[in-house]
């Protein structure tokens, strides 16, 4: 959840940035950066340091990470509703890699979950060590 001092600058930074003849849309780069300044936490330099985390924003402090992707609840309540974005993984390329040598897109379901399973295990304890 965010503060009303976080909703203030929020709002002061979509003003701003739709205001930027140069950016176009609030996605990617430009969303990080407005999730950065929200939440008072360092940017990197794109051109020098930037990897593709699981999360757009990250408090080294507090080792609390935020997505335009995920939802943030105070606590999960059985029976609450949410809608949630299932995320491009290629694990056919991966398969070798994430221990499934053979997969193909006619493999089983199961060997399939199993492998997108693995693949998202392995990129939240990447996201967790950065």
């Amino acid at each position: 959840m965010l503060t009303d001092s976080e909703i203030e600058r929020l709002r002061q930074a979509i003003i701003a940035t739709i205001a930027s003849p140069v950016i176009g849309s609030i996605e990617d780069y430009t969303w990080e950066a407005i999730f950065h300044y929200v939440k008072d936490i360092p940017l990197s330099d794109p051109a020098l340091e930037r990897s593709k985390l699981l999360y757009d924003a990250v408090d080294l402090v507090t080792k609390t990470g935020w997505s335009l992707k995920s939802l943030q609840l105070n606590s999960f309540n059985f029976g609450s509703s949410f809608l949630f974005v299932i995320q491009r993984a290629d694990i056919i390329k991966k398969s070798i890699q994430l221990g499934f040598p053979g997969l193909t897109e006619q493999s089983s379901p199961n060997e399939l979950g199993a492998a997108i399973i693995q693949h998202w295990n392995e990129k939240i304890i990447l996201s967790q060590a950065a």
